[in-house]
């Protein structure tokens, strides 16, 4: 994606997250959306990086927010490297950087922010730039795709039944989800980034009755925008408890690989947009170290 320059002042009233705990006004961040095969599709939201705004997909299967390297963000501070891992498993080095402010541009409350805030800085890629995970500390949140919106600290809007999130990745950032593909239960990793939910190929192999093989064509698309070869099922049934359960829910397969080893082995599926927005989600991330979520079936 290409941000554009802003021309004028931008005086909007912006709070900050970093206050984790404090019940801050309602905010309704819009959400663009583009869909395609199976039920899948892209999750956009307007994002102001400094004087520059533009779209940045939303992908909470990120650990931090990723930047391609471009003119406008070139000169940002580094303070550090890391390699960013994408959905095949494949890492590419990254300098991490610090961006003065990066805000998500609402249209009913005010903007939300986070300042100094430590962002990946990525190569040049045809991948796009991602909203990652890390920016949410702190606060508590609903995801509607349906009604293209991303509210925070507005009223929950779910069963009102919370969960405990289980916190996975090296950092323990990133958002897994208890669930069962009939009486067989696993994790699955709550990736807004995934077009279309993922099963690790391994996974298949060892139950092969809870999946039904869908004779089409199916793909994925990595961290820097590449495909992965995969192939196409049905998921049977799909149990998120407490009567959150799906049936003939398309799935892509393949090899998890280093994504396996980077998330655990007891993750064996991602929570991708076709399953995504088969519910209202609730999160809250106030407290750090007991995060919760909440879904309600559409």
């Amino acid at each position: 994606m290409r941000f554009f320059r802003s021309a004028a002042f931008f005086a909007a009233l912006f709070f900050s997250l970093t206050a984790a705990g404090a019940e801050l006004s309602r905010s309704v961040v819009p959400l663009t959306l583009t869909e395609g095969e199976f039920a899948g599709g892209r999750i956009y939201l307007q994002v102001r990086i400094g004087n520059v705004m533009g779209p940045m997909r939303l992908d909470t299967g990120a650990s931090s927010t990723r930047l391609r390297l471009a003119p406008w963000n070139k000169d940002m501070p580094v303070f550090g490297q890391s390699f960013s891992t994408g959905a095949s498993g494949a890492t590419m080095q990254c300098d991490e950087v610090e961006a003065p402010k990066v805000e998500l541009v609402a249209d009913q409350g005010n903007n939300v922010a986070r300042t100094n805030y430590a962002v990946t800085r990525c190569p040049a890629s045809d991948g796009d730039d991602l909203l990652g995970i890390d920016f949410f500390r702190g606060a508590r949140f609903s995801l509607d795709i349906d009604l293209r919106e991303l509210v925070f600290f507005g009223a929950m809007t779910a069963n009102g039944q919370p969960k405990p999130v289980r916190r996975l990745g090296p950092d323990r950032r990133l958002i897994g989800i208890d669930l069962h593909f009939g009486k067989t239960g696993s994790v699955g990793l709550f990736d807004s980034g995934a077009e279309v939910s993922a099963v690790d190929q391994r996974f298949v192999r060892k139950h092969k009755m809870l999946f039904a093989a869908v004779n089409a064509k199916a793909g994925a698309s990595g961290v820097a925008g590449a495909r992965i070869a995969s192939k196409l099922y049905k998921i049977k049934s799909l149990d998120l408890g407490d009567g959150r359960v799906l049936n003939d829910v398309y799935v892509i397969s393949y090899d998890f690989g280093g994504l396996r080893a980077a998330l655990g082995r007891e993750v064996s599926f991602l929570i991708g947009y076709n399953v995504i927005k088969r519910f209202e989600w609730d999160f809250d991330f106030r407290t750090p170290d007991s995060p919760t979520w909440d879904a309600r079936l559409k």
